[in-house]
């Protein structure tokens, strides 16, 4: 016989993700299918580029990720937010796929990156859509894997230096310097791409 039941009338997508632990734990399945459902896309967008765009292999490993947190929800410690115990279950076992595999993640171009405001007009939606796809482009292209996972995790996700330590195993300071020299990267070869750009308009100009 199952443990869980049916929930109280609520509207579970409006409940915090470590409440929805709570309720799921006290036997409610719709709080852990609001949690699925809720975290599965944005995992899914990580590990698709973590593992090289191969949808089918990182669709297997955010299921695998979600099952363990299903089967280990009575071990999550509630002094962290949900979103960062499920992060680090899901990266280890990426980390696993791909030594299994004997090769290393490559990234593929990045679809989706920050949403922008909703107020925005469609012009001013437009251009910063762009811009933010030119960051995370240029983020794949120039970074290493453990550079971009702390950015995406650190300004996708929104997640803390600490929490971002926590799922990628790495100290505090760690991440800190690893932030830094992504961002000293990202921004040394911005500056180049627009240096260029203004570069080409002023021989255009000439012309």
């Amino acid at each position: 016989m199952s443990i869980f039941g049916k929930c109280p009338s609520i509207k579970l997508s409006a409940v915090e993700p470590n409440e929805l632990v709570r309720r799921a734990l006290s036997g409610c399945a719709d709080a852990f299918t609001e949690l699925s459902d809720r975290f599965r896309p944005r995992l899914l967008n990580l590990l698709r580029h973590r593992m090289g765009g191969a949808y089918s292999e990182a669709e297997d490993v955010v299921q695998e990720a979600l099952t363990k947190a299903f089967q280990r929800l009575g071990r999550f410690d509630h002094r962290y937010r949900f979103s960062t115990w499920l992060y680090t279950i899901a990266i280890r076992l990426a980390c696993d796929h791909a030594r299994n595999q004997r090769r290393r993640p490559q990234y593929v171009a990045l679809e989706e990156a920050h949403s922008v405001a909703a107020e925005s007009t469609a012009t001013d939606h437009t251009e910063q859509q762009e811009v933010a796809d030119n960051i995370w482009r240029t983020a794949r292209r120039k970074l290493n894997e453990s550079q971009y996972t702390a950015l995406w995790l650190r300004y996708v996700e929104d997640m803390s230096t600490a929490e971002v330590a926590l799922v990628m195993r790495k100290t505090h300071i760690g991440v800190r310097v690893l932030l830094h020299r992504s961002r000293a990267i990202l921004l040394a070869e911005l500056v180049q791409q627009e240096s260029a750009i203004r570069a080409t308009d002023g021989r255009t100009g000439e012309d």
